[in-house]
């Protein structure tokens, strides 16, 4: 079978549209239109019902699509194997990162491997925990960092670091001067979290229902820094990971913590069981782990 052939027309099944398809492909549309026919006359059958005013594949057209896909992905997968084993320690590496999680441990660590591999170029994907999985799962980042609770039957979960997760309030705070904070007596406050693109936004939730009531959210961000301003500004309370809300120096602000139910702030990387795993991915978990190890998890 013509694999290339097949991935033109995998295209225009997924626009629906050979225009579009053509344009991403930067090929002109007669030619995308010949190659398509190409592949039925060699496979013998219909791809695309003609007879339809809107385009529609045939039955063996959407059995091609589901299938063509897991063929050039493991073939894809089968080629990057091999030339990860020629190349040695070269390459890109696309790691998914939530910016608090990037903040608080990589930059030392992305720039030592680095040093150390030069060869080798790092992308850095910023997102939410969430969103990170994401794009683990649809392989737009080879490697992901995330924050547990996190269900991992299908993946390879390296653990990386913890510590736990501390309530941030102003000096004039009713509970500034206390070591520790039960989630119920957090009932009346104002929330001020990190939006729903991070796994620690979910937890916050469900810790306070599990401790019986509904936080009262006045303010939602991606900045954690901007929340550690706002609580400065005495506009609220919020919870960061202790790694972060140290970074922050501020004057107005002291720093709990939380406790029934206790609130740790435990961080993998992840990597589906299913992809392959380069000596690029597994150079920088183990590198990775090794360094947070040998200084201490916060």
């Amino acid at each position: 079978m013509n694999l290339k052939y097949l991935s033109y027309f995998i295209k225009v099944a997924e626009h629906g549209n050979f225009t579009k398809a053509s344009n991403e492909l930067f090929l002109c549309q007669s030619t995308l239109s010949k190659s398509v026919m190409a592949l039925e006359k060699e496979l013998e059958t219909s791809l695309i019902d003609r007879s339809s005013n809107e385009f529609k594949l045939t039955e063996h057209g959407v059995l091609l699509v589901e299938k063509g896909k897991y063929l050039l992905d493991m073939i894809g997968k089968q080629e990057e194997q091999i030339y990860n084993c020629i190349r040695g320690n070269q390459g890109e590496l696309r790691i998914g990162i939530p910016p608090v999680i990037l903040t608080a441990y990589f930059p030392s660590i992305i720039y030592e491997f680095q040093k150390q591999n030069p060869n080798i170029n790092i992308r850095v994907v910023e997102a939410g925990a969430n969103t990170v999985k994401e794009r683990v799962d649809n392989g737009s980042v080879d490697l992901g960092v995330i924050i547990f609770p996190f269900s991992y039957p299908g993946y390879h979960v390296a653990p990386f670091a913890s510590s736990f997760n501390v309530l941030l309030v102003h000096k004039s705070h009713r509970l500034a001067e206390r070591k520790t904070v039960r989630f119920i007596e957090l009932i009346d406050e104002d929330f001020m979290i990190l939006d729903h693109t991070y796994m620690l936004h979910d937890r916050i939730l469900s810790s306070c229902r599990n401790a019986g009531f509904e936080p009262r959210i006045t303010c939602q961000s991606s900045q954690w820094d901007f929340l550690a301003e706002m609580v400065a500004l005495n506009q609220g309370i919020s919870i960061l990971p202790l790694p972060i809300a140290v970074r922050f120096h501020s004057d107005d602000i002291r720093r709990i913590r939380l406790t029934e139910p206790e609130f740790p702030w435990e961080i993998a990387i992840i990597v589906p069981k299913e992809r392959y795993v380069s000596g690029v991915m597994d150079a920088f978990i183990r590198f990775a782990c090794e360094r947070v190890g040998r200084n201490g998890s916060s």
